[in-house]
């Protein structure tokens, strides 16, 4: 009877455990969702808005960082009134915001990281979520697109061709890319100072995975210039593994999620997931749902 009772009470205390582990678990995602707004871009009628929920409940994130979302108002339309909304006001339809689930209970500040519009391009989207006596900061960013391999530095960029329109704009993509690297490194740094916990996270609109086969120097590659030593050391998932997104149209990640030694402590191992739509891709579906497929990961929070 004694051991029986002792037995009981054992797996009581495991199924509390469990429990409370489950209970301050954190579900965090990013998803670029292509021109959600007012755009002429977005074609979209209502079955691709419930084809585009469907999903959103299929992730069942409980923060969100979004990119290319206008405002709360599009935003509702995928995710519904369950979140509180943070958005940045750039004056763009292509907004950086953040969702986090109402009824997880977190004391929030958001504020709009200004810096790294160095020049006709996005804000970022400054979060600080609090509960059970543990704090994360949260970065949500949507870089520069158009400079997805090449070197960084000055001397590349200075030699690189502008003989045609195209040739500019890539041209242009790399050096704006390049003056971001300063105010991204600047908010990590911040909080590495103060050894917290920091996530940043979005469309980076960077193949780290080749920045990192290309064996780039810290002034030559977005992924060196930004993971230094101690707390300001950065790890991802998406370096080592290609993405699934619309058949691996694209097998390397642009979308990421990086986490700083602190808040490595709280990553539930193995819970990186790609949420991959199941149509098979056409341009008008990528146009119609997202060129993006969200990824998320699992925090004990």
């Amino acid at each position: 009877m004694k051991h029986s009772m002792l037995a009981i009470t054992a797996l009581l205390l495991t199924l509390c455990s469990s429990f409370t582990t489950q209970a301050n678990e954190l579900t965090l995602a990013s998803w670029n969702i292509a021109w959600l707004g007012s755009h002429e871009y977005n074609q979209r009628n209502q079955a691709d808005y419930q084809q585009l929920a469907m999903y959103a409940k299929q992730l069942d994130a409980d923060v969100i960082a979004l990119q290319e979302v206008e405002s709360e108002y599009w935003a509702r339309k995928v995710f519904g009134d369950d979140y509180d909304y943070y958005f940045s006001t750039k004056d763009w339809v292509q907004r950086v915001g953040v969702a986090v689930k109402k009824s997880q209970g977190f004391n929030i500040s958001a504020k709009e990281y200004k810096a790294l519009d160095i020049g006709k391009v996005r804000h970022g989207m400054d979060v600080t979520l609090t509960r059970h006596n543990q704090t994360i900061h949260i970065l949500a960013v949507h870089l520069k697109s158009g400079c997805f391999v090449d070197p960084l530095d000055s001397d590349s960029i200075n030699t690189m061709p502008n003989t045609s329109v195209k040739e500019e704009k890539h041209k242009e993509a790399c050096d704006k890319l390049s003056r971001q690297i300063k105010p991204l490194e600047q908010w990590m740094d911040s909080h590495a100072a103060n050894n917290a916990a920091y996530i940043v996270l979005g469309d980076f609109n960077r193949r780290f995975s080749q920045d990192i086969a290309l064996k780039y120097s810290d002034d030559k590659g977005l992924w060196q210039a930004i993971n230094d030593g101690g707390q300001a050391k950065l790890w991802t998932p998406t370096t080592t593994i290609n993405s699934n997104c619309w058949g691996g149209y694209y097998k390397d990640y642009i979308d990421h999620i990086l986490f700083s030694p602190q808040a490595k402590k709280l990553y539930v191992d193995t819970s990186f997931k790609q949420l991959v739509f199941t149509p098979k891709y056409t341009k008008k579906l990528s146009q119609n749902l997202s060129d993006h497929c969200p990824i998320s990961v699992k925090l004990t929070l």
